[in-house]
């Protein structure tokens, strides 16, 4: 990037690539359902998706309509699935789009039925079992045998959702087993697709049945609890960078940042790096995080502010202005975004989707 530049996030193509046919191999004969809400988790949706494209992978899912539209231009007539409600006034858009909806409620089941019949048209829709998760979807045979026969629907797929599916310890592994029989008592044989792996299906629970596979933080190489180890080999997709703007020496008593908080015990060189917490760079970072320049590790000094942290450059041979900053990186443990969810009390979805969109994203 160079003396100008200021935060981007680099988005690996190779590392994608590589985890899709990891997935692919972990999951032969059922086709990926690509998860791309949230901004690809904070990757960039547009990118990812067509690069997703490259690849073969011609199924996509987001939160909402909005990331839908977003992402139409890229994937052309590829399906995309809407897990979260689509408000009435927008399902005409969603039908000429061939939007895909969830239905986990009976009333919105109705609703969708009777607009669709108005206009004269069908809806496209998954319809979504609660298993177990207690968010989204109905319970029971009843309610399924009605949207079923509801006659401005086009269901196509029948799917659920598991809440411990990234643990392999017994109680969780059990619960997920008793979420997938719960689910095929009421949905198989029924002459419709099936999902139920997400990330952690897909990891610990690859003998499920099923047509296919929500694949989501996996996609980005990362695993969706670090307690359990990944038994496919992932490589991480971001990379957070920055440079350096500005060298300033501090002397004995120096200060740094709001509240005083840092104060150099010697003579100290530090860096004033363009990235704070409106960029995604957690305000938990304050005296405790790292970042690395030129193969060195340098600690954050005093607090993040909004838009710049000051870095310990002390160590570093011949820092100098423009330097290349890895704030989040697989290069060192400090900068994993693994570690750093772990030192932070999160999870590596919090992290990595926490990143604004002002932060540029680049293909690599």
């Amino acid at each position: 990037m160079g003396f100008h530049g200021r935060t981007w996030v680099e988005a690996n193509l190779c590392a994608i690539a590589s985890n899709v046919a990891e997935i692919r191999k972990a999951a032969p004969g059922k086709e990926i359902i690509a998860v791309v809400k949230a901004n690809a988790y904070g990757h960039g949706d547009t990118l990812i998706c067509a690069e997703l494209k490259k690849l073969g992978v011609n199924f996509f899912a987001v939160s909402c309509i909005d990331e839908a539209v977003h992402i139409k231009e890229v994937i052309g007539t590829s399906d995309v699935l809407i897990f979260g409600f689509t408000e009435a006034k927008r399902l005409k858009e969603a039908a000429e789009n061939g939007f895909i909806l969830t239905i986990g409620d009976i009333e919105y089941a109705r609703e969708l039925s009777a607009f669709a019949s108005s206009e004269n048209i069908k809806l496209r829709a998954h319809v979504k079992i609660n298993t177990g998760m207690n968010r989204v979807g109905i319970n029971t045979e009843a309610e399924l045998e009605e949207i079923l026969s509801l006659s401005g629907l086009n269901c196509e797929a029948i799917y659920t959702h598991f809440s411990c599916a990234d643990s392999n310890s017994a109680d969780d592994v059990a619960f997920t087993r008793s979420q997938q029989e719960k689910f095929f008592a009421l949905a198989k044989n029924r002459g419709l697709k099936l999902h139920t792996q997400n990330s952690g299906g897909v990891l610990f629970h690859g003998d499920f049945e099923a047509d296919y596979v929500r694949a989501g933080l996996i996609l980005y190489g990362l695993s969706p609890d670090s307690n359990f180890p990944a038994p496919i080999k992932l490589s991480p997709v971001m990379s957070l960078k920055s440079v350096i703007h500005q060298i300033r020496l501090l002397n004995a008593g120096d200060f740094v940042s709001y509240g005083r908080t840092y104060e150099a015990s010697e003579t100290r060189k530090a860096a004033v790096i363009p990235v704070g917490y409106a960029d995604g760079y957690s305000r938990s970072h304050s005296n405790s995080g790292f970042v690395a320049v030129k193969s060195t590790l340098c600690p954050v000094l005093g607090r993040v502010c909004m838009d710049q942290i000051v870095i310990d450059v002390t160590d570093v041979s011949d820092a100098k202005v423009g330097d290349e900053v890895l704030i989040y990186s697989a290069d060192f443990k400090e900068t994993s975004i693994d570690y750093i969810a772990e030192k932070l009390g999160t999870i590596p979805y919090e992290v990595i989707c926490a990143v604004s969109n002002r932060v540029q994203r680049l293909p690599v």
